[in-house]
C-alpha cells in the first residue's frame, strides 16, 4: 500500500480539527490569534507588485475615494509606474493564485490538510495602503483570511444570500446595506475564518498591510447538474427518442399535456441509480479540478517524460511533483477509481488514483498497462513530473 506523509501543523491554534468541523466549518466565523508564525516571510509588497506586472497574472487595483464614497477597479497587468501614481491612502492591490508563483505561499496550503484538498481553490494576496479595502461584501465560498504583515480591521455583519441588495457598481459586488455586529483587529500571524454568506469588510490600519485569502471552491448546483445531465445524455443511443402514447395525443393539437411530460419523465426514472451516481461523480470531479490557468501547466516541470518512463521500470517508489497550476482528486468506483486531473476524468486502479493524488506511487503497484499509459500522459502534459533523477 502506498504510504502518505503525516499531516503538518494546522492553522487552528488551540481549536481541534474535530471541533472546528463540528462548530465552525460552514457555520460560524472563527478568530485564531497567532495562527501562523513567521507570516512576514511569506511575501512582501515588492514581490506582489512584480507579479501584478506580469501578463499571465490576474491582478486588480481597487481604489476608494472616501470623501465621495466612490469605488474604482482596474485590471492588470500593470506598468510599474502605475504604483508611483497611486493616492497616499485608500487603495488595494489584489493578486490571484499567488500559490502558483511563490513556493512559500504554496506551502501554506498544506496547513489546511484537515479539509478536502479538492475544495481548495487558490491563495489571493492583497497589499493595502492605510484605509484600503474592497468594501462591504459577502462570498459564496469559505475563506481563511491570514494577516501576513501589518494590521487590518475586520467588521463582520449580517448573513446574506442571492436576494441581498447590492450597490450599483459595474465591477464590485458591494452590499447596499452593511450592519457590522463584530469587529476584530488582526495583526501579523492572526487568522479569521468566514463561512459562506457572511457580510464582512476589511480595512487596512496603516501601510504595508498584506493579507492572504485562502479560498475554497463551491460549484453551483446548476453547473453540477448541467454537467451530470450532459454526461448521461452522451451515453444515450441516437435512436432513443420520444414516442407518443395514446393519452399524450391531446384534443388540442397545440397542448403538451401531462401524459406527454410523464412519458419523458419515464426516461429519467428508467436510469439506473449507479448511472446517475457515476454522472454526478464525473461532473463533480471534472468541475472541481478545472484549472484556473491551464496555460501554465508544465511551466515548472522538473523532469521529462523520457526520464519518467525509464524510472517506471525501477524498484521502490516513484516520487511525483504536482504542477502548481494543476488540480487533482479521485472518487472510488467499485474496485477501481475515477482519477480527476485538470478537468479530465481517467478510469484507473484505486492504487494509481491515490498515488497520483498523494504524489507517491509504489512501483510494484504499477502493473496495469492502462495505468502506466495514464501516468505517462499526465507526465507528458506537465500535470506531473518526477522528483529527482
Amino acid at each position: 500500500m502506498t504510504r502518505h506523509a503525516a499531516r503538518p501543523m494546522t492553522v487552528l491554534g488551540s481549536v481541534s480539527e474535530a471541533d472546528f468541523l463540528r462548530r465552525y466549518w460552514q457555520r460560524e466565523p472563527l478568530l485564531v490569534r497567532g495562527a501562523l508564525q513567521h507570516s512576514a516571510d511569506l511575501v512582501d509588497g515588492d514581490e506582489l507588485a512584480g507579479l501584478a506586472c506580469e501578463d499571465a497574472v490576474d491582478a486588480r487595483l481597487v481604489i476608494h475615494d472616501a470623501a465621495r464614497d466612490a469605488w474604482q477597479c482596474e485590471d492588470g497587468p500593470f506598468d510599474a509606474q502605475r504604483f508611483a501614481t497611486l493616492p497616499a491612502r485608500g487603495w488595494t492591490l489584489l493578486v490571484q493564485a499567488v500559490d502558483q508563483h511563490l513556493p512559500e505561499i504554496a506551502a501554506l496550503l498544506e496547513r489546511f490538510a484537515f479539509l478536502p484538498r479538492w475544495r481548495l481553490d487558490d491563495v489571493m494576496v492583497s497589499y493595502a495602503s492605510d484605509g484600503g479595502g474592497v468594501g462591504p461584501h459577502f462570498d459564496h465560498y469559505d475563506v481563511f483570511l491570514i494577516q501576513a504583515r501589518g494590521a487590518r480591521r475586520w467588521q463582520i455583519g449580517q448573513r446574506c444570500d442571492a436576494h441581498s441588495a447590492l450597490r450599483d457598481h459595474p465591477r464590485l459586488k458591494l452590499l447596499a446595506d452593511f450592519t457590522p455586529a463584530v469587529e476584530h483587529e488582526l495583526h501579523a500571524g492572526d487568522m479569521l475564518y468566514l463561512p459562506p454568506g457572511i457580510a464582512h469588510q476589511g480595512t487596512a490600519m496603516g501601510d504595508d498591510c498584506i493579507t492572504c485569502s485562502v479560498g475554497f471552491r463551491a460549484p453551483a448546483h446548476a453547473e453540477l447538474l448541467q454537467g451530470a445531465a450532459a454526461q448521461l445524455a452522451e451515453k444515450l443511443p441516437e435512436d432513443a427518442r420520444y414516442r407518443d402514447t395514446a393519452p399524450a395525443i391531446d384534443a388540442d393539437p397545440y397542448c403538451i399535456n401531462d401524459a406527454a411530460l410523464q412519458s419523458l419523465r419515464a426516461v429519467w426514472d428508467a436510469l439506473a441509480p449507479e448511472r446517475i451516481d457515476a454522472a454526478l461523480a464525473h461532473a463533480f470531479g471534472c468541475q472541481l479540478t478545472e484549472p484556473r490557468h491551464p496555460e501554465r501547466i508544465g511551466e515548472h516541470s522538473e523532469s521529462t517524460p523520457e526520464i519518467a518512463a525509464r524510472r517506471l521500470g525501477g524498484r521502490g517508489s516513484l516520487r511525483l511533483v504536482h504542477d502548481p497550476a494543476s488540480r487533482f482528486a479521485y472518487a472510488p468506483c467499485g474496485e477501481r477509481a475515477l482519477l480527476f486531473v485538470d478537468g479530465e476524468a481517467y478510469h484507473t486502479s484505486a492504487e494509481l488514483a491515490r498515488g497520483v493524488c498523494h504524489a507517491r506511487i509504489a512501483l510494484r503497484e504499477l502493473r496495469d498497462e492502462h495505468d502506466r499509459a495514464v501516468l505517462l500522459e499526465l507526465l507528458a502534459q506537465g500535470s506531473l513530473s518526477v522528483r529527482g533523477r
